[in-house]
């Protein structure tokens, strides 16, 4: 049964990922221009490294098998091909729009279920899955008013970081269950090491054959919200994988998503002037009220 799922250390772990995850939004908005998200990805990575580290010994988990290299493999494709996305999307538009745009990923995963499994959404699932498009649909509702459906695609389509974002939803939709699976022959700490050094050797040989050692260089006001990105993209991925093995991957998507909907417009707000309007208010409650039907139905 579900509820056997839901304790409280799993729920405060959870919470702590979202909120993890969220300030980490903030730092990742935050990086200068200058800098290449490649290189803001080596540093990120390079520096998440010590605190997974310092998981994996206190854990002292570090048993690992060969059923390990096949979904570790896709999670660290899906992993870099994500965060490079994201920081783009992030860069050219609004985090109060494009974050939100990640409630999609459960919805992803729904309807690909169906397509691909014949395990179509249940009619709850199918009310969660309207309410998030008609949530998404109010928030992009342009601030000139207009209901209109061509006006919304308009203002949608006019983000430069719609394209990108939406490709964050497709690769984070299919990361879950790989992350998952890697859980089962690997453990936590462990399996965000390496993901790390993958990540990190990856992005670290693309800047090496793109400028040599001269691209590692950072420019001046990069290192404070690299460093911010490190430390809690760190410690949000490690609680997150410790909360999916206490609970259903469903209940801290949910938990993430609701935390990340309102952590994007207080610093949206805050810290980037992004303006709040009824619409974009109305379209995060709606969001908000339709994401447990979509990930608990």
């Amino acid at each position: 049964m579900f509820d056997l799922a839901v304790t409280l250390p799993a729920v405060v772990a959870s919470a702590a990922c979202a909120g993890a995850y969220s300030s980490s939004d903030f730092f990742r908005k935050s990086v200068p221009g200058a800098v290449s998200p490649a290189l803001a990805l080596f540093y990120a990575f390079g520096l998440e490294a010590p605190v997974l580290a310092l998981w994996l010994a206190l854990s002292g988990d570090t048993h690992i098998d060969a059923g390990y290299i096949l979904p570790g493999a896709a999670v660290a494709v899906l992993g870099l091909a994500a965060n490079v996305l994201y920081m783009i999307a992030l860069r050219r538009s609004p985090i109060s729009l494009m974050v939100p745009l990640l409630a999609l990923v459960p919805v992803f995963t729904a309807i690909a279920g169906g397509l691909l499994l014949g395990e179509w959404p249940s009619a709850q699932q199918a009310f969660g899955i309207i309410a998030v498009a008609l949530g998404l649909f109010l928030l992009y509702v342009p601030a000139t008013g207009g209901f209109h459906p061509i006006l919304v695609w308009r203002s949608f389509a006019s983000q430069a970081g719609a394209k990108p974002m939406m490709g964050v939803v497709l690769l984070w939709s299919l990361s879950p269950p790989a992350d998952k699976l890697c859980l089962a022959h690997s453990g936590v700490g462990l399996h965000g090491l390496i993901q790390l050094f993958i990540l990190a050797g990856a992005t670290g040989l693309w800047l090496l054959v793109q400028g040599g050692v001269s691209a590692f260089t950072l420019p001046k006001g990069a290192a404070k919200p690299l460093v911010g990105v490190a430390f809690t993209a760190g410690i949000g991925y490690g609680l997150q994988l410790a909360a999916y093995q206490m609970t259903l991957v469903a209940l801290v998507e949910l938990i993430k998503r609701v935390v990340g909907l309102v952590g994007a417009l207080i610093f949206g707000r805050a810290y980037f002037q992004e303006p709040i309007t009824g619409p974009k208010l109305t379209g995060m409650a709606v969001i908000a009220l339709g994401l447990p039907l979509v990930l608990l139905g």
